[in-house]
C-alpha cells in the first residue's frame, strides 16, 4: 500500500459513515399539473362620473347634472359623486410549470423539498367575469333625457385579466416518506411558501402581493432507474386585502337610461382604488419527473453516495488525475482530500 493510499484511507476512517440521501432535480410537468380554483375579487372605488359632451368635439354627447330637481342649462356638465364596487367571481383551471430539488433517504425515511418555483399561469393569462356595481347619487342627463334616482345598479363590464400567479418557496420542506411497496413510497411534507401575482382591469394593473402561504404536499413518489415521478395534490385557501388608494384611468361606461328606459346615456368614469380584496380556493395537482441532480460526492457517477465513491476518488487521486483536483486550485495534493471528504460527508 503506498503512503498517498494509505493516507486517504485513514481519513476516510475518520468521516462519518456512508450517506444513503439522492437528490433530484424535479421538473413539473405542465401537462398534468395544475390550478383547479374559484377566485373571487371585490374592489371599492370612489369618485365621479360625468357625461361625455364636450362643446367642440362631442356636441351630441350627454350631459349629467347632481339632483331630480332644478335648471338644467344648456351647456351644464357637471360631476356626480359615486360609489362603484367591482365584483369578480370565476373559475381557474390553468396548467402549471416549474422546477424543484428534492432529497429522499430511503433508509431514514426522509424526504426534503427546497426551491420549488411554481407558475401557476403557465398556459397563458386567466380571465374572470366582472360585474359592477355602481351606486352613485341622483342625477338627471341631457342627451338622452333621464333621471337615476340614486339605487344601485348592476353592469357587466368585461373581465379581470389575471396576467401572473406563482407559487414559491421560502425555506426547506421537510416530511416523511413511507414505504408502499417496491420502489413505491407514500409522502408528506411541509414547509413556508408565498404565492403572488398581478392582473389588469380596464387597462389598470393590481398587484397580487406576496402572501404567505403553508406548502403541505402529500402524495405518492414512484422510483424508475435512476429517476422518480412525483404526484401530488395540495388544497389552497387563500385570501387577502390590500388599500391601494390608487387613480384608476379614465374610462367610459354606456349606462342605459331609466326614467325613461330603451336609450344610453354615455359616461366618464374617474375613480380611485381605495380596496382589493381576493380570495383563492381549491386545489394544486402536481405531477413531476426526477432525475438525479450533479453531486460532486457521487465520484463514481452511479446516483449513490457511498464507500465506492472514496475508492473512486482514491484510484484518481493517486493516479493524479485532473479530476481529483477537488479544491479547483491545479494542484492534486491533500487538500483535495479534504475538500472530497467535506462533500462526501455532506452527501447530496
Amino acid at each position: 500500500m503506498t503512503i498517498r493510499t494509505a493516507t486517504i484511507l485513514g481519513l476516510c476512517a475518520c468521516a462519518a459513515s456512508a450517506v444513503s440521501a439522492q437528490t433530484y432535480s424535479l421538473t413539473i410537468n405542465p401537462d398534468a399539473s395544475g390550478l383547479a380554483a374559484s377566485l373571487g375579487l371585490d374592489i371599492d372605488t370612489v369618485g365621479s362620473l360625468i357625461g361625455d359632451w364636450d362643446p367642440d368635439t362631442n356636441p351630441a354627447g350627454t350631459r349629467t347634472k347632481p339632483g331630480l330637481f332644478g335648471s338644467f342649462g344648456s351647456t351644464e356638465n357637471v360631476p356626480v359623486d359615486t360609489a362603484l364596487g367591482f365584483t369578480l367571481a370565476g373559475d381557474l383551471d390553468t396548467q402549471t410549470a416549474g422546477s424543484g430539488t428534492l432529497t429522499l433517504d430511503l433508509d431514514a425515511g426522509t424526504i426534503v423539498l427546497e426551491g420549488l418555483v411554481a407558475d401557476l399561469l403557465a398556459g397563458g393569462p386567466a380571465a374572470i367575469p366582472a360585474t359592477l356595481g355602481i351606486a352613485p347619487d341622483s342625477f338627471r342627463t341631457r342627451q338622452p333625457d333621464s333621471v337615476y334616482i340614486g339605487i344601485p345598479v348592476e353592469i357587466p363590464i368585461g373581465e379581470l385579466s389575471v396576467t401572473t400567479l406563482a407559487l414559491t418557496q421560502t425555506g426547506a420542506a421537510a416530511g416523511v416518506l413511507t414505504e408502499i411497496d417496491t420502489d413505491h413510497y407514500s409522502f408528506v411534507l411541509v414547509g413556508p411558501a408565498e404565492i403572488a401575482g398581478s392582473a389588469e382591469l380596464l387597462g389598470a394593473p393590481i398587484d397580487i402581493p406576496p402572501s404567505p402561504l403553508p406548502l403541505a404536499l402529500a402524495g405518492e413518489i414512484v422510483i424508475v432507474g435512476d429517476g422518480l415521478t412525483l404526484m401530488s395534490v395540495q388544497p389552497i385557501d387563500q385570501t387577502d386585502e390590500q388599500t391601494p388608494d390608487e387613480p384608476l384611468p379614465e374610462f367610459p361606461l354606456a349606462l342605459p337610461t331609466v326614467l325613461p328606459p330603451g336609450e344610453t346615456a354615455n359616461l366618464l368614469m374617474n375613480l380611485v382604488l381605495e380596496r382589493v380584496a381576493t380570495g383563492l380556493v381549491g386545489e394544486l395537482t402536481l405531477v413531476a419527473s426526477g432525475e438525479p441532480a450533479s453531486c460532486a460526492a457521487d465520484f463514481n457517477g452511479d446516483g449513490m453516495v457511498d464507500t465506492r465513491d472514496v475508492l473512486a476518488f482514491l484510484n484518481s487521486w493517486t493516479a493524479g488525475d485532473p479530476e481529483a483536483d477537488t479544491n479547483g486550485d491545479g494542484e492534486i495534493d491533500t487538500r483535495d482530500v479534504l475538500a472530497f471528504l467535506n462533500l462526501w460527508t455532506a452527501g447530496c
